[in-house]
């Protein structure tokens, strides 16, 4: 029931922002069953100085400052990074790139439109970091040795308008059900590339693989949109290649093993609207024939497949306002009449 409570009166505070202080965002701080209330450009920042591991930030819809380098294990939560929605919100924009340096471990992000890159400390051992529903450019974990390992980190459901390096060092890496317009590269080994869309142009210019140094992983259910003249992979080995879409009319699996995948699929017929390389709000990721191309878990491959696939506008876990109804005029009492519909999510 507490939960409820602050769920709801966080609801009326985030409809407060949208339509009486649309200029002024806010962030909501969740500390030890109590909430703080930070007001405009900085309240990210102010919100975040304020904040301790474990403690939760839900930010309004609008712009904000990032802080300047994250070393809290906390959760950030907005409210999406679609420019439209279904609901009446519409995105959080973090305005310039997030970096992630010691003491983040089990660290959230959910729901943002990132205006940069997401830069993890080269010196620094970071674990457990989850980003969820947020665009962002490109994640670069930067290892320089096996002390400052990243493992168990995850992009779920991402749009992600450039690469991924994960500079070798770390183990079970997660990238799923994500939008990535970029190569992917320097694992060494135990991540699981799963259910994603790589959108890879490299020519002509520079001819590279979509996916490059890659070892001892586990590439399952996406669908590789590659340029002709790029290359799917480029010094992988070990790794297992199981029931992928993948675009170029020559595919070589290099030294790794491959099974059950569809290659050489004409881009046109796989999804219902998609054209070129780079990601697209206005595109419709849906497969066209979706019976044909069986994932490894028996359900199709690619965005939609599994018993979790993506959320339609990356809405995030936090509750969403449908519609709100504002009344003309006060009455006699000078009370307002206001009202609204709210739907809890799932996930």
């Amino acid at each position: 029931m507490k939960k409820l409570i602050f769920l709801a009166a966080f609801v009326c505070s985030m409809w407060t922002v949208q339509t009486v202080e649309a200029q002024n965002p806010i962030t909501t701080l969740e500390h030890a069953g109590n909430t703080t209330v930070f007001y405009g450009l900085n309240s990210l920042v102010d919100a975040y100085t304020a904040s301790v591991n474990g403690d939760a930030l839900y930010l309004s819809t609008g712009y904000f400052t990032s802080p300047t380098s994250i070393t809290k294990g906390i959760k950030i939560i907005g409210a999406g990074h679609f420019p439209d929605s279904v609901n009446v919100a519409k995105r959080t924009f973090i305005q310039g790139g997030l970096t992630i340096n010691a003491g983040a471990d089990s660290l959230r992000l959910e729901g943002m439109y990132i205006n940069g890159n997401i830069n993890y400390a080269a010196a620094s051992s970071i674990n457990y970091v989850k980003v969820i529903r947020c665009r962002l450019g490109n994640a670069n974990f930067q290892s320089n040795s096996p002390a400052a390992s990243k493992n168990y980190c995850s992009y779920e459901e991402c749009f992600i308008e450039g690469s991924i390096d994960y500079s070798y060092y770390g183990v079970n890496l997660l990238i799923s059900h994500s939008i990535i317009s970029g190569q992917i590269y320097n694992i060494e080994n135990t991540a699981l590339i799963d259910g994603n869309i790589i959108l890879y142009n490299s020519c002509p210019y520079y001819c590279y693989a979509a996916l490059n140094s890659i070892k001892s992983s586990v590439i399952r259910n996406n669908i590789f949109i590659i340029t002709s003249g790029s290359y799917l992979q480029g010094n992988c080995n070990g790794n297992i290649f199981h029931n992928n879409i993948i675009l170029p009319n020559s595919v070589d699996y290099g030294i790794n093993s491959n099974n059950n995948n569809y290659p050489n699929i004409a881009q046109a017929n796989i999804f219902v609207n998609q054209t070129g390389y780079s990601i697209n709000y206005t595109h419709d990721y849906h497969l066209k024939n979706a019976a044909t191309y069986i994932g490894t878990d028996g359900t199709q491959v690619g965005l939609y497949g599994t018993a979790t696939p993506f959320k339609d506008k990356g809405v995030p876990s936090n509750p969403q306002i449908l519609t709100k109804t504002v009344g003309t005029q006060t009455d006699a009492n000078g009370n307002l009449q206001i009202s609204f519909t709210v739907k809890a999510q799932d996930r």
